[in-house]
């Protein structure tokens, strides 16, 4: 037996024991495995008493430390269409979110790192981080002034369709995100005024062979302002219409790279936020858009764009999620200016017992390459299973498929990932 496979052997007895220990901890002690019904709030959503996160109390605040241990078998590392590699993948994360408990006013912290170890393809080893911090201010019982910063190191999958195929191990890249909104109510109006800031610092790799592949290229600012006007029907339920702007800057011009991707863009769309009493939440858009580039050689891009993120409270015990979207997407593939990204997914979660959540999803996705012929086809599924031991220790087991089928033959492939994780939580 391979080392990768002696450890999610290792795992998977670790987790059968600790599964029977829990089993065993409900009985000795009557947890509370009783469903009541719930129905208006999401499975994903509802308190679990005895088995949530109690955290920690600091102050004005509370503080929620987690910490997991994942193994994962992946059959198609590289995402490549013929010679797949497969590995065995060991993820140790980490992570903490510190949330206030004023009466007015909010602030909330968080930070998480998470290393992968390869068995046999160790320099796919990755490590990545992130830090934020988000708040509301009450300037009034009318008025709010709500934002956010963060800083992540990131690193690309395999798969990305702008990722250099020739790197030698995952493109690494740094993205820091600053946004702030300011909301004012008139009676049953309410209009809102806000930005967002993105800065992408992608690191140098170097190909297979020892080459440099710069990727200093594909550094970008991004910049957007919206406004927004909502009629609220109820506490819960508004309807708005929204207008953005927005421009894409990238770090090197010509003469220093051959061409410019610098855009600019907008869109106007009409959408609804809203609570159908105990049925269904959530929210929904459409609208239409528009993007030009100043490289003359690309085509500028306009229509439909929608979006949709919808719980349905099928039963009390069962909660069924539409997601959709069309956007523009930013590539540095050669001849093509972005790409039209349209995605629809439908994720299933039914809680079996209270302890006890079952879930499964699918999804397709079309990536539509500007100025240029590339088309590519997405489908996805995933099933798990999420087991609460009690309120300090998770297991959970999930399966996940992907496929692309693209009109350029190297770029087609078919990844099928098995992961294990065991999360401790306080």
């Amino acid at each position: 037996m391979t080392d990768g496979g002696i450890r999610l052997a290792s795992l998977a007895a670790g987790i059968l024991v600790a599964s029977a220990c829990g089993a065993y901890a409900q009985q000795a002690g009557g947890t509370d495995t009783d469903l009541t019904d719930v129905r208006g709030q999401s499975v994903m959503e509802r308190q679990r008493p005895g088995y949530d996160a109690a955290g920690i109390r600091a102050g004005g605040f509370m503080v929620y430390p987690t910490a997991s241990v994942t193994e994962a078998y992946n059959d198609n590392i590289f995402a490549t269409s013929n010679n797949e590699t497969d590995d065995f993948i060991t993820t140790l994360a980490a992570g903490v979110a510190v949330n206030s408990t004023w009466s007015r006013h909010a602030l909330n912290l968080n930070a998480g790192l998470s290393q992968d170890f390869y068995a046999d393809n160790t320099g796919e080893d990755r490590f990545d981080w992130n830090v934020g911090a988000s708040g509301t201010l009450d300037i009034s019982s009318a008025t709010a002034l709500t934002g956010g910063l963060s800083y992540a190191q990131r690193h690309e999958d395999r798969g990305d369709p702008s990722s250099p195929a020739a790197a030698d191990e995952p493109v690494e890249y740094n993205l820091f995100t600053g946004n702030a909104a300011l909301s004012q109510n008139f009676a049953r109006v309410t209009a809102t005024v806000g930005g967002e800031y993105r800065d992408y610092d992608y690191d140098d790799s170097t190909s297979v062979g020892g080459l440099p592949i710069d990727q200093d290229f594909r550094d970008r600012e991004e910049f957007y302002e919206r406004v927004r006007l909502a009629y609220n029907v109820s506490p819960d339920t508004n309807f708005f219409v929204e207008g953005q702007l927005d421009q894409r800057e990238y770090d090197l011009q010509p003469p220093v790279v051959g061409i410019t991707r610098d855009s600019d863009g907008w869109q106007v769309v009409v959408g609804s936020e809203f609570r159908l009493t105990n049925l269904a939440q959530g929210g929904a858009y459409v609208g239409y858009q528009e993007r030009s580039y100043d490289e003359a050689t690309f085509t500028d891009t306009d229509g439909l764009t929608y979006g949709a993120n919808v719980d349905w409270f099928v039963t009390p015990m069962t909660t069924v999620t539409f997601t959709a979207d069309q956007s523009v997407q930013e590539t540095t593939i050669g001849g093509s200016s972005g790409f039209d990204r349209q995605t629809f997914g439908v994720d299933v979660d039914h809680e079996l017992m209270r302890n006890l959540i079952l879930s499964g999803g699918l999804s397709y996705g079309n990536n539509d390459f500007n100025s240029s012929p590339r088309d590519d086809d997405l489908l996805g599924a995933s099933a798990g299973v999420l087991y609460l031991l009690n309120r300090n220790v998770d297991v959970g087991l999930r399966y996940t498929f992907e496929d692309r089928d693209s009109n350029v033959a190297t770029a087609d492939y078919t990844r099928n990932v098995v992961a294990i994780t065991l999360t401790g939580k306080l």
